[in-house]
Formats: structure tokens, C-alpha cells, sequence
């Protein structure tokens, strides 16, 4: 009888270790014209999609990979409090029994917070970010980044909702304390069936492994993704990147040139 994917992600997870180890650039804009030479051409062809990042844990990978959907989280849940009064607030200014769900992203680059915060033992998958947004459309949908804020009071939020769409600004606000996350999110509310975001599987660009994985089980998961999912993986090198360390070892191990006195 065939192991199961929650088997099998319980399997992986006892082989990882404390051990620790260890840019997207955005596609610019075409040339005008109607006319593209050949290396103008190849160019176009190799630019990389826009991304958005979803830190999760190994087990939730596979359920997402078997799926193939992200689940919208209930805020009320969280464990930022402050941050869980501002969506619920939205929900209230939406009429009584609106509810309020919300999946996060990271809109840039990878730090050492994503991964000791949202996935210490966990991966990161890199989403194709028009695909993503593709699936937030309606409008019970709305998806932005973040604005964090110092201070707020309740004058500002008062006149705030006054204005033009000022009340879907409201879901978007969090304290500044946070802002080395880089949080873009997608938010659902509405009374109905809490939707999911569907995606094709074309739409994940890559998938990376914690730091604090040992390598040792980079060839384990590896294998199994490649050939369950033909998805490769690859392992942060956010806590050791060979070429940075190579660089500095290598920095006085060589005779320097004697200043001219």
C-alpha cells in the first residue's frame, strides 16, 4: 500500500536537522516598435515573471501541491492581535456577518525573518504573481500591499473611511513594526462559501527549503517532488552562500603589492 503525502511529509520531517545552512528581477518594459531584433527577441523571452513569495510549512507544501489551491486563513487566529482588530474591523464595516479571510505573501526579496518567523523548518514557494492575482478577481476580492504605520488614532480612521474606498484601505494597515515583511495579501470577505485560490501548477516558479534543513535532506525532498510533482527545489543560502564565504576566505591568503613608501 502507497504511503500517503501526509505520510510521507511526517517521513521528510524526522530526517530534518538544526543544522543551519545558508533576485528576482522584474521584467522591464518592452521596446517600442513594431520591429525586434533577434537579441531583443531572446531578451523578451528570458525575462522572469513577477514574484510573490508564500512562506508554509513541508506538510502544507504537499497539501498544496496535491490540491492545487492556497486556503484563505481566518485572522481571528492570529497570533498579532493588532493586526487581527483591523480585519475585523473591516469585516463590521461590510455589515454584520461579513467574514474576513486573508492568505500572505512576501513582495520581495528573502530574509533571515521569513525564515526563522514563518518557516524555520519550513519552504518558501515562489508564485508566478499575475497567475496568483489572476484568481482574486470579484468584487469580494481585494489584494494590495501593506502600508505600516506608526501610530494611527481614531480621528484618522474615522475620516479615513469617509473617503472614496477609504473602508478597503483598512484591511492593508499594520503596525511598523512589522514592515521588514514586505507583506502583499489577498483578502476575501462576504457571508457565502469561503473560495479558494486556485492555481495551475505552471504557476509555482520554485519552491526553496529553510536554512536550517540539513542539505542531506535537499536530495531527499528532491527526489520526491521531482518525481511526484516534476518541481525541483532548491535550499536557501540566506545563512551560507559559498560564493560570499569563498570571496572573504580567499581575502589575505595572497602576497598584497607593498605600498610605494
Amino acid at each position: 500500500m502507497k504511503k500517503t503525502c501526509a505520510t510521507v511529509a511526517r517521513t521528510l520531517l524526522s530526517f530534518i536537522s538544526l543544522r543551519r545552512f545558508g533576485k528576482d528581477k522584474k521584467p522591464s518594459g518592452e521596446g517600442k516598435g513594431k520591429c525586434m531584433s533577434t537579441s531583443s527577441t531572446k531578451k523578451a523571452a528570458a525575462k522572469k515573471p513577477e514574484i510573490l513569495r508564500h512562506y508554509t510549512s513541508i506538510e502544507n507544501l504537499f497539501k498544496i501541491l496535491d490540491s492545487g489551491y492556497l486556503l484563505l486563513g481566518d485572522p481571528e487566529k492570529w497570533e498579532d492581535k493588532n493586526d487581527s482588530a483591523a480585519l475585523q474591523a473591516f469585516g463590521r464595516l461590510n455589515g454584520n456577518g461579513t467574514k474576513t479571510r486573508v492568505v500572505c505573501f512576501l513582495d520581495g526579496e528573502e530574509s533571515i525573518y521569513h525564515w526563522q518567523f514563518h518557516a524555520p523548518k519550513g519552504c518558501c514557494i515562489s508564485f508566478d504573481r499575475n497567475e496568483i492575482l489572476e484568481q482574486a478577481k470579484g468584487s469580494h476580492f481585494l489584494h494590495d500591499k501593506i502600508e505600516y504605520k506608526k501610530s494611527i488614532t481614531a480621528a484618522e480612521l474615522n475620516e479615513l473611511i469617509l473617503k472614496p474606498k477609504g473602508i478597503e484601505k483598512i484591511p492593508f494597515l499594520k503596525r511598523s513594526q512589522f514592515q521588514c515583511e514586505g507583506e502583499y495579501r489577498i483578502i476575501w470577505f462576504g457571508t457565502g462559501e469561503v473560495p479558494k485560490i486556485h492555481f495551475k501548477r505552471e504557476a509555482i516558479i520554485n519552491i526553496t527549503l529553510s536554512p536550517e534543513i540539513a542539505e542531506i535532506n535537499l536530495k531527499n525532498l528532491g527526489d520526491y517532488l521531482k518525481k511526484k510533482y516534476r518541481k525541483k527545489i532548491q535550499l536557501s543560502r540566506v545563512l551560507e552562500l559559498p560564493e560570499w564565504i569563498r570571496i572573504f576566505e580567499n581575502l589575505g591568503k595572497r602576497n598584497p603589492k607593498k605600498r610605494k613608501t
